[in-house]
This record gives structure tokens, C-alpha cells and sequence, in this order.
């Protein structure tokens, strides 16, 4: 059985509220949850969250702060508070397309055991990731709405802490599996829509 754990990291900005709502209409099925983690508090953030009929919570990150969500998501996973049997994470900026659930939960029954990489429209630096034709794990050919793995705490990777860490993350854990990542052509994500 697939169960998806999502993580947003937020400060509370804006958009929270469109990432979220791209959520509503998921297809969502029991064991699925969406985390939803103040990089410090994020009272807004917490608000709104309740607000919204999406199954999950909203945590504090206690810890280092800042680095574009990337201490945050290393607490998700260092202190496990993920259940789902496979882990994702979309920024708070950022927004599912209508069946991204649904695309992943069906490609991730295909091969469970493999980490899978998404694509995502819309990047300021190039209109569609990861680029036709160049599966590549490399910045600027991924980023982190496009990223699915096994929950498997024995290979989870580590967000570095800079602008690309969300690349450091995908090489590390998926350095941890001899057949590498499966690269799917679903496009999942529209990153920052409405931005030119």
C-alpha cells in the first residue's frame, strides 16, 4: 500500500494560500497526510491550515531556520514525522496541477521501491523540468515539488543549505539505490504561477 507524507515548508508568505488550495481537490486516500511546517512560528500559517479540509497538521520546526525550507525539511525527516511510505515535499510558492496525487500515487505502485522524479512547468529559468531528452540529476534540471521517495530512513539524503540543496538531497538518496531514480514525464507542479 502507497501512502504519501507531503512537506511544506513555510514563513507564511502569500501564496501559502494557493499552494494550499491546489491540495483541495487531491485525490487523497486514508494514511495520507500533508505537513505543513513553520520555519519557526508561523501562527498565519497554522490558521489557515485548519481552515482547509486537506489531512495532515501543522508543525514547528524548533530548530535553524531559514535556507529556502531546508532546515525544516531535515527535521521532518530527522525526527521522523513522516508516516507515509513515501515522502515529497512542494514549496509554498508552488502548486499541484489537478491529478498530481492521483499521477504519483499510480506511477509509484509501478515501481515503489525506486525514488521518482516528476516534472514541473513554469520555472523562471527554463519552461519545463527535468529538460526533454536529459535525465539528469544536476542543478537546474530538478527541484523539490518534483521529488518522490521511499520512506526509507537508511537512505534518506540531506537538504544542503543553499539555493540548489534540493538537488544535494535527490543525488544523496538516490546515490542509495543501484537502479536510480525513475524519471516521469507527468507534469505535477506549476512553480510560482502568475509570475512572468
Amino acid at each position: 500500500m502507497v501512502t504519501l507524507s507531503l512537506v511544506i515548508a513555510t514563513v507564511s508568505r502569500p501564496t501559502l494560500a494557493r499552494t494550499l488550495r491546489s491540495l483541495r481537490g487531491q485525490a487523497w486516500e486514508p494514511g495520507n497526510e500533508v505537513l505543513l511546517v513553520g520555519d519557526g512560528p508561523q501562527p498565519v500559517a497554522a490558521e489557515l491550515f485548519a481552515q482547509l479540509a486537506i489531512p495532515g497538521r501543522y508543525i514547528e520546526n524548533p530548530g535553524e531556520r531559514g535556507m529556502w525550507g531546508h532546515h525544516a525539511r531535515n527535521w521532518v525527516l530527522d525526527t521522523k514525522q513522516a508516516t507515509g511510505t513515501h515522502v515529497m515535499a512542494l514549496d509554498d510558492d508552488d502548486e499541484y496541477t489537478p491529478d498530481a496525487i492521483a499521477a504519483v500515487r499510480a506511477a509509484l505502485r509501478l515501481a515503489p521501491d525506486r525514488p521518482h522524479i516528476f516534472r514541473m512547468s513554469g520555472h523562471p529559468t527554463a519552461p519545463l523540468i527535468w529538460r526533454p531528452g536529459q535525465p539528469v540529476l544536476t542543478v537546474g534540471n530538478l527541484g523539490t515539488p518534483c521529488l518522490v521517495f521511499p520512506n526509507d530512513p537508511t537512505k534518506l539524503g540531506r537538504y544542503g543549505m543553499r539555493y540548489s540543496g534540493d538537488c544535494d538531497f535527490a543525488a544523496t538518496t538516490c546515490a542509495q539505490y543501484a537502479a536510480g531514480p525513475v524519471w516521469r514525464e507527468e507534469v505535477i507542479c506549476r512553480v510560482r504561477p502568475g509570475r512572468s
